[in-house]
């Protein structure tokens, strides 16, 4: 019984932030950033890369990108194996 009660409260608890959840949706992809050239050329690169139809567009399985946490590219090191 306590289990029922139980599940019914985290249920209605979880329909109850759904609904309210796209009133919370941030439209700003990088909100903890200052508004500048850095910011406005990677959000533009961004979309001008992820938009179907963009003549710099880049299929999903080819995206490889990863960023330090200034928002610069961190470069990958290769890691080589040895075949002996």
């Amino acid at each position: 019984m306590k289990h029922k009660v139980m599940n019914r409260i985290t249920l209605a608890a979880f329909l109850f932030l759904l609904m309210f959840a796209q009133a919370y949706a941030q439209t700003d992809p990088l909100p903890s950033w200052n508004d500048g050239p850095a910011k406005k050329a990677i959000v533009e690169f961004v979309k001008t890369t992820t938009e179907k139809g963009s003549p710099k567009f880049v299929p999903p399985e080819a995206r490889i990108v990863s960023f330090d946490q200034d928002g610069t590219t961190w470069v990958g090191y290769l890691m080589y194996r040895r075949t002996n």
